[in-house]
C-alpha cells in the first residue's frame, strides 16, 4: 500500500489536471471574494460564511480532476501494471480512493484562500460562533469525502476516460441541481397570495392553499432524507443555510463512504481488466 500511495502522490503533484482545477477554484474563488466589501455587514459572509459556502463549485472541479487522474490509470494501463508487479485489487482501489481524496480536499482548500487573506489583511473576526463553524467545515470536508467516493467508485469501474469524465461531472451537477430542486418543494410555503390590478392599483389577495405545498407524511420524509444523506444536498444546505439536523450530516457522509467504498471494491474485484 505504502508504495501504491508514494506513486499515486508522485503522479498527483505532477498531474496537470490537477493544477489547473485548483488554479481554476482560486480564480473562481478571488472573483467571488472580490464582490465582498470588509464592512460589519458583509464580513460575516466574507469570513466565516464564505469559506464553507466554495463546496458546489469546488465539487464540480474535483469531479474533473479526479475523472481525469482515473482514467489516465485506465488509458495507459498503470492499473494492470500494478496489478502484475503483485499488488491486490483492494489495495489498488482503496490507494485511489484516499490519492483522490487528497487532491478533492486540496481543492476544496483553495477556495478558502481569498477570505482567510482578506481576514488576516483587514483582522476581522470569524463572524460565527466557533462551535457552529467547526461544524460547517466537518460537513463540507466529509461530504467532499463521499464525494470522493462516488468519483472513485466510476472511475475504477469505467474503462474508457471519457465516459468517466462524463459520467462524473454529470452525476456531481445533477447532485447539486437535484438537491437544489428537492429544497425548493420542501420550502414551498402553505398557502400563497397573489396580486391582482384594481382601481386602487396593485392588491395582495387573499392566502389559498399552494398547491405545491407538500405536507407532513412520507414524501416529505423522503424528500428530507435524500437531500440530507446525499453530499451534493449537504452541500446545498450548507450555501442556503437550510440546514435540518445538521450534526448528523458527518455521520451520514461516513455512511456513503462505507457503502460506496465496499460496493466499490467488490465490483472492482469481480471487473474483468484484459
Amino acid at each position: 500500500m505504502a508504495k501504491l500511495l508514494q506513486s499515486n502522490f508522485a503522479r498527483l503533484w505532477k498531474s496537470k489536471s490537477f493544477w489547473v482545477c485548483a488554479i481554476l477554484t482560486l480564480a473562481l474563488a478571488v472573483l467571488n471574494s472580490i464582490e465582498l466589501i470588509p464592512d460589519d455587514t458583509s464580513w460575516m459572509y466574507a469570513t466565516g460564511k464564505m469559506i464553507v459556502d466554495g463546496g458546489s463549485n469546488s465539487m464540480i472541479f474535483a469531479a474533473i480532476f479526479a475523472s481525469l487522474f482515473l482514467g489516465t490509470d485506465y488509458a495507459c494501463g498503470t492499473i494492470r501494471n500494478k496489478l502484475a508487479v503483485g499488488h491486490s485489487r483492494a489495495n489498488v482501489y482503496l490507494a485511489s480512493l484516499i490519492t483522490v481524496t487528497s487532491g478533492t480536499l486540496i481543492i476544496s482548500a483553495v477556495y478558502t484562500v481569498p477570505s482567510i487573506f482578506k481576514t488576516i489583511v483587514w483582522g476581522k473576526e470569524l463572524g460565527m460562533p466557533i462551535g457552529e463553524f467547526l461544524l460547517y467545515i466537518s460537513i463540507l470536508v466529509c461530504a467532499m469525502i463521499a464525494m470522493s467516493a462516488i468519483f472513485t467508485l466510476l472511475g475504477m469501474l469505467i474503462t474508457e476516460k471519457s465516459l468517466t469524465t462524463t459520467f462524473t461531472i454529470i452525476l456531481s451537477i445533477v447532485l447539486l441541481l437535484g438537491s437544489a430542486v428537492l429544497m425548493e418543494f420542501l420550502n414551498q410555503p402553505n398557502e400563497v397570495s397573489g396580486l391582482e390590478m384594481t382601481v386602487d392599483g396593485i392588491t395582495v389577495t387573499d392566502p389559498e392553499p399552494n398547491p405545491m405545498y407538500i405536507g407532513e407524511g412520507l414524501k416529505r420524509d423522503i424528500m428530507t432524507a435524500i437531500t440530507d444523506v446525499l453530499p451534493g444536498g449537504q452541500i446545498m444546505r450548507l450555501e442556503t443555510g437550510d440546514l435540518h439536523n445538521p450534526e448528523l450530516y458527518p455521520l451520514y457522509s461516513v455512511g456513503v463512504l462505507a457503502v460506496t467504498t465496499t460496493a466499490g471494491m467488490l465490483f472492482f474485484r469481480r471487473k474483468d481488466l484484459k
